[in-house]
């Protein structure tokens, strides 16, 4: 965001000093308004655990955008293993949270 975005001075040391924090918080708050359920997901080890067999190791990252498990050999971009990872956790707990007797 901050490199694509083009502002004022004043305008831009606002947008520097944002904390992610306050913007979860105004995504919680807007979705909460707009009846949308939210489901935070705790981002660790995301980048570094495989999305098809569930290694976790920081070998797996061999540069910033290469994704290469060294257990089962997938190999991805990173990002798009990190969200993927990301997206199972957010349905994992969102189940849990939907579904509290269901096991």
């Amino acid at each position: 965001m901050r490199d694509r975005v083009r502002l004022r001075r004043p305008q831009r040391v606002t947008l520097h000093t944002w904390a992610f924090h306050q913007l979860g918080q105004f995504i919680a708050y807007k979705a909460g308004r707009a009846g949308i359920a939210l489901v935070h997901v705790d981002p660790a080890c995301t980048s570094q655990g495989c999305c098809a067999c569930g290694h976790i190791a920081k070998a797996n990252r061999p540069n910033q955008a290469t994704f290469r498990c060294t257990s089962c050999g997938f190999a991805e971009h990173a990002d798009v293993n990190a969200a993927r990872n990301i997206a199972a956790r957010g349905a994992t707990d969102w189940a849990a949270v939907s579904l509290p007797n269901a096991a």
